[in-house]
């Protein structure tokens, strides 16, 4: 991909929340990485993992843009934390919170941030639409190239034998708020712990607070991993703790939601109150 045509982002912040639970999850975080430094320009990636040790390899990115953070933990994957400490992080007005296995298109991220940063009409935008799960030589090649042309041509409505819809419409993958609604409505609920449901639960919340979130009408890439079947993992997670916590804010009382947002802005304060035990770390460190 020739970096020289690069789109900038106008210096907004990227949160990647991450744990390599498997080699799959692996690969995809770095094929979406490359991916990140060489389409976009003028933007800071905070890579924010959490696991029992650090996983991260420099040397197979080695991108001045990109920020680790490593987080000890060894229970469940804390995406709210690790996306809630990444905006923390973040000194732009907008922020990017973006998937380890997910890409959008090009075009749409980059208008989508400057729409939020120029417009009047959206306060969280996701760049998508549908979201087609690929896998098979389609994923490779694209972790081998970065080059998403060929995936995001891809028709949700007539998909290869590799290729396959998961969402109609979905608001989680890549998702680009106004740092400040993020803040006023209280982030990811740090309540909810591992996949599923917390991408729902924060459109909810914040939809009934006022934010204006809109779509965009290309695809998101998702990279396939894990799972032999990505309709039975959906489908696991229907009756979840947090998808009951999700659909909860729809009936939740004014008075309720407004005692929930008043504790989830707790979660909220200086960097340098960040609990240990944390690391920061860049190229060269």
């Amino acid at each position: 991909m020739n970096t020289a045509n690069r789109l900038s982002l106008q210096h907004i912040d990227l949160v990647v929340p991450y744990r390599e639970a498997s080699a799959e999850r692996r690969d995809n975080l770095y094929g979406v990485l490359r991916h990140l430094v060489a389409t976009y320009s003028d933007c800071r990636i905070w890579l924010m993992e959490a696991d029992a040790r650090p996983h991260f390899e420099w040397a197979r990115i080695g991108d001045a843009s990109v920020r680790h953070v490593f987080v000890h933990h060894d229970g469940p994957f804390p995406k709210a934390r690790l996306c809630n400490m990444g905006v923390r992080l973040a000194n732009s007005p907008v922020v990017c919170l973006h998937d380890a296995d997910s890409v959008a298109m090009p075009t749409a991220l980059a208008g989508a941030v400057n729409g939020l940063l120029h417009g009047a009409t959206s306060d969280a935008i996701c760049p998508y639409w549908p979201v087609v799960n690929v896998e098979g030589s389609l994923r490779q090649r694209f972790l081998e190239t970065g080059d998403v042309g060929a995936l995001h041509s891809l028709d949700p409505a007539a998909l290869p034998p590799e290729a396959a819809l998961l969402y109609a419409s979905a608001n989680g993958g890549v998702v680009l708020f106004k740092r400040q609604d993020y803040l006023r409505v209280g982030g990811y609920n740090e309540r909810l712990e591992g996949w599923g449901g917390e991408d729902d639960e924060l459109l909810n919340r914040a939809t009934r607070l006022g934010v204006r979130w809109h779509s965009f009408t290309p695809p998101l890439i998702h990279l396939h991993h894990d799972t032999a079947s990505r309709s039975e993992w959906i489908q696991s997670t229907r009756d979840s703790d947090n998808i009951r916590h999700a659909d909860a804010i729809q009936s939740m009382s004014d008075e309720a939601l407004q005692a929930l947002v008043t504790e989830l802005s707790t979660q909220f304060g200086p960097v340098d109150r960040i609990a240990p035990p944390v690391e920061f770390s860049k190229p060269g460190d």
